[in-house]
């Protein structure tokens, strides 16, 4: 065989291979720095690494193939992943990532990078996963990565702050796509129609965004699907029936949308669905039948919305269901029996619907039960001894119904009870004992028609909350005797909030020991028959926040130990700074806000003991005995937002330094002693009270004229400088609000503190008129000026304040007419101009003014016109004759007291005269004088008749 040829082709495969070779080595060497490069440069960009990582090991002397966090090929010892995952760096990533064309796996997630996603990285054509979850990255999501990357098959972006719309040609070259997740970031827009390209998705998450529009129906066609989370957007429209065509979907969450329209019926298909979630949209209709066919759910969630009718008995199909939560709709009927089969239930929420009657005898069979939520229904009957069944149950809540009876004494067997609420309801009977639930945290039995002694319950060692307001519950054997509970309960030293108010015959006193609750912030016994004196052991409670004693019978002194604040000096007993050592109650550091004292019996006076540091935003001492003077350490609690002293027998002058609480929302000094004038702000450029509220001064004897000071419109000032703050001022006055009695109802009292709508300054001595300017306090619904000396006219500008419903300007001395301005009042319901100098016609109209009795116009007598029986064209009686008018001649202005001074002057000296002529027996003069003046008198008349008969003859 001849074999000459292949020396020259074997020669030339060596040369070739060489070449090859040599360039392939040489090549290598560049490449590799490439890579090195880049994350140098990465490096270089990173401002904090917290663990020392990078800085530790990404060292220019080793290979980076060495460094932590880096993977190499092992043919070309190129960089192929790339994982820094919770490395807790801070800094940016670079473009130089894009250099990495090797790469196929990017982790930066739980981080803390920021800045923008490189659009570099749609440069890494080999890259099939991206990880950035969990980091601060803003700004739009690089299009190529959506739209260019035919190789990508997983990208996680969760958890940033990416915004801007996505592409509409998404998926178009990514047809490997199987996750896309961008939950929780603030990207917006419609979700494209062209996702169903991804033809391979099989988790789809854009939840927590701000995606608009419908959910585009090609979504149905995703048909390796098996996770659809597209909750919390602002999604709308129908949910389109073609999802339910996707079999392998394993989780679908719409939740936390504006959708509407029914559930689709199309659910059979479903057989592999274990969550459902529908909550928080407006989906309307029954809950359909079709879902008991979902035999693998786990999960059913269609609370908040708007469904109707019952609950389908079919959800008893479910065999492997453990959480449902139906609450928040309108459903109606019984809860059926069925669904308290499905053993594998561990939570069953049905709360706040329209349920009705009991609730199934078959609740024992739930022995995986952790939660019942019934509550805000009108569920009947009594509450199941089945449920000491239930040995899981933690949460019990079946509060807003109508259940009668006792309590089951069984339930001390569901021994792993945390949270019992059954408040408001109608159970009636003793407290059972608890002692077995050692779990028990939580009990609220409030509002229903307990009796007897509250119960021991030093065993509850966990217990933190205990509500047992609104029964019939006693507290002591006789009214004199101490509330021996409270001393059980301070065994618990969890024990944060405490609630035994509108028991009326609790009666009792309040023990010593009540100031051993070391942990112990709202303490509520108002309304409960509680007697004798306020221990001053209550002072110990250094937890405190709340404190409400308020409609009971206390009485004695308020204690000192009330130095509510921390105080970093001493005081003596007026709030003086003491050099040397504090009494022993100023050793407390008490944290009180909220101080009710009000309704009680208590005497003297308010202790001047408010420290520096002193934290109290409320102090509500109404309807007490207390007198002397607002004491002037209150100024320091500059947090105060509720100051009520009224009804009591405080006195001293308006307590200007007040006006120091800028959080100030409630003034209430109706009904004491207080005199003076109320002088208008000093300053200019401040008002006091910012964010008044409530602003009560009725029923004391302040005069001068009415504090213009808070009523001015700065808007119609005209010194330069008070133009300048004019506008802030004037908007200060539209939240302002000059506010009313305390009338009763502490309901009345609460909505008042957010209403910003009321005046009532009644009760008085102010004097002068009404400012015109409080035709600007818009909000206004209740004006009540009643009770003074205020005159002048009624302000045309009453007519701007469009929400008034009640004005009472009555017993006062207003002139003129009454304004056709306020018949623009179409929510007027209440008017008293009574008792004034008002004058004219009633203003007419087809609105309000037509409703309002002759009760609302009474003493003023020159009032007229409908509905007071006096026509406007009947003339007026002579006191309101106006000046000029001479009809009644010489009585003109005559009263009285004129007239019976005249009558009696005459009697006097007739009297007088008459016993002197008969007296001395000589009447005859007095004759003789009538009679001459009578001839003198017709003398004259004659000759005024005879030139008048003369001048009749001439003509």
């Amino acid at each position: 065989m001849d074999t000459s040829f292949l020396l020259p082709f074997s020669l030339m495969l060596l040369i070739t291979l060489n070449i090859f070779f040599t360039l392939t080595l040489s090549a290598t060497p560049t490449d590799f720095t490439t890579d090195k490069d880049a994350l140098l440069a990465l490096k270089q960009a990173i401002t904090v690494d917290k663990n020392g990582v990078l800085s530790n090991s990404w060292l220019s002397n080793t290979s980076i193939c060495d460094w932590v966090g880096v993977f190499c090929g092992i043919k070309h010892q190129r960089v192929t992943a790339l994982n820094l995952s919770n490395f807790g760096l801070h800094g940016k990533l670079t473009p130089h990532l894009g250099n990495l064309t090797f790469l196929q796996s990017l982790d930066v997630s739980s981080n803390s990078f920021i800045g923008v996603l490189p659009a570099e990285l749609s440069k890494l054509r080999l890259l099939k996963q991206l990880n950035a979850t969990s980091n601060s990255f803003s700004g739009e999501i690089p299009r190529g990565i959506l739209t260019n990357m035919s190789i990508l098959d997983d990208i996680d972006l969760r958890f940033n702050n990416l915004s801007g719309a996505l592409p509409s040609d998404i998926c178009n070259n990514t047809p490997k796509l199987k996750r896309l997740l961008l939950r929780m970031n603030q990207i917006y827009g419609q979700i494209p129609t062209s996702i169903h390209k991804c033809s391979q998705m099989e988790e789809l998450s854009f939840a927590m965004n701000m995606f608009s529009g419908n959910i585009p129906t090609q979504v149905g066609n995703l048909t390796m699907l098996t996770v659809l989370s597209l909750y919390d957007n602002d999604l709308q429209g129908n949910i389109p029936t073609s999802i339910f065509n996707v079999s392998l979907l394993e989780f679908i969450s719409l939740g936390g949308n504006k959708l509407s329209g029914r559930i689709p019926t199309n659910l059979d298909n479903l057989l592999n669905l274990q969550v459902l979630n529908f909550s928080i949209n407006n989906l309307t209709g029954h809950i359909p039948r079709q879902i008991g066919n979902l035999s693998s759910l786990i999960a059913l969630d269609l609370s908040s919305n708007k469904l109707a009718g019952g609950v389908p008995k079919e959800i008893g199909h479910l065999t492997y269901l453990t959480y449902l939560y139906l609450y928040h709709n309108s459903l109606t009927g019984n809860i059926p029996s069925s669904i308290l089969n499905v053993s594998s239930l561990e939570v069953i929420h049905l709360d706040r619907n329209k349920l009705y009657g009991s609730i199934p005898a078959n609740l024992g069979n739930l022995p995986n039960l952790h939660k019942l939520h019934l509550s805000n229904n009108n569920l009947t009957g009594s509450i199941p001894k089945q449920v000491g069944n239930l040995t899981s149950l933690e949460y019990l809540d079946l509060g807003f119904n109508k259940f009668t009876g006792e309590i089951p004494t069984s339930v001390s067997t569901a021994s792993q009870l945390e949270v019992i609420i059954l408040r408001s309801n109608s159970l009636a009977g003793p407290i059972p004992d608890f002692d077995n639930l050692s779990q028990l945290a939580f009990i609220d039995l409030s509002s229903n028609s307990f009796t007897g002694l509250i119960p021991d319950f030093r065993n509850l060692s966990k217990l933190v909350n205990l509500q047992l307001r609104g029964n019939n519950l006693s507290g002591a054997e006789s009214p004199n005797q101490e509330l021996g509970f409270i001393s059980s309960l301070t065994n618990c030293q969890y024990l944060m909030f405490l609630d035994i108010s509108d028991n009326p015959m609790l009666n009792g006193t309040l023990p010593a020991s009540i100031g051993n609750f070391s942990n112990l912030l709202f303490l509520l016994v108002s309304n409960s028959s509680i007697r004798g004196t306020i221990p001053h052991e209550i002072g110990n409670l250094k937890t405190l926040l709340f404190l409400d004693l308020s409609k009971n019978q206390l009485t004695g002194f308020i204690p000192t130990t009330f130095s509510v604040g921390c105080m970093p000096q001493s005081f003596d007993w007026n709030g003086n700074e003491l050099a040397g050592s504090s009494p022993q109650f100023f050793h407390y550091c008490l944290t009180v806000q909220v101080l009710d004292l009000s309704k009680n019996q208590l005497t003297g006076f308010i202790p001047n003991t408010f420290p520096k540091g002193c934290w109290l935003e409320s102090l509500n001492l109404n309807g007490n005995k207390l007198e002397g003077s607002l004491p002037k350490s209150l100024s320091n609690c500059q947090s105060l937002q509720v100051l009520d002293i009224g009804n009591n027998r405080i006195q001293g002058t308006f307590p200007d330094w007040t006006g120091n609480f800028t959080d100030l929302r409630a003034l209430v000094l109706r009904s004491n002693n207080f005199s003076g004038t109320i002088s208008s702000p000093t300053s200019k450029t401040r008002l006091p009270f910012p964010n008044l509220q409530v602003f009560d001064i009725s029923h004391n004897a302040f005069i001068g004229n009415l504090p213009q000071g808070y009523l001015r419109n700065f808007k119609g000032m005209t010194d330069e400088k008070e133009n300048l703050i004019g506008a802030q001022e004037q908007l200060y006055f539209y939240r302002y609000l000059l506010t009313l009695t305390v009338k009763g109802s502490d309901q009345e009292y609460k909505r008042m503190l957010t209403a910003l709508t009321t005046i009532d300054m009644s009760s008085n001595r102010f004097s002068g008129s009404i400012p015109y300017s409080i035709g600007n306090l818009n909000s206004l619904m209740y004006l009540n000026l009643s009770h003074n000396f205020l005159t002048g006219g009624i302000p045309a500008s009453l007519g701007n304040i469009t929400e008034l419903e009640s004005l009472d300007l009555s017993s006062n001395r207003l002139e003129g007419e009454i304004p056709t301005e306020l018949t623009n009042l179409t929510f007027l319901s209440t008017v008293n101009f009574s008792m004034n100098n008002l004058s004219g016609k009633i203003p007419q109209s087809s609105g309000q003014f037509l409703t309002f009795d002759n009760t609302s116009y009474v003493g003023n007598s020159g009032l007229c016109g409908f509905p007071l029986t006096r026509k406007c064209e009947e003339p007026l009686p002579s006191a309101m004759l106006k000046e000029g008018d001479h009809d009644y001649g010489i009585l003109d202005g005559f009263c009285w007291q004129a007239v019976v001074l005249g009558y009696g002057c005459g009697f006097v000296i007739g009297g007088i005269v008459g016993g002197l002529i008969f007296g001395y027996e000589r009447p005859k003069w007095l004759l003789e004088w009538i009679y001459r003046f009578y001839r003198i008198k017709m003398r004259s008349r004659r000759r005024n008749v005879a030139p008048q008969r003369r001048r009749r003859r001439r003509i």
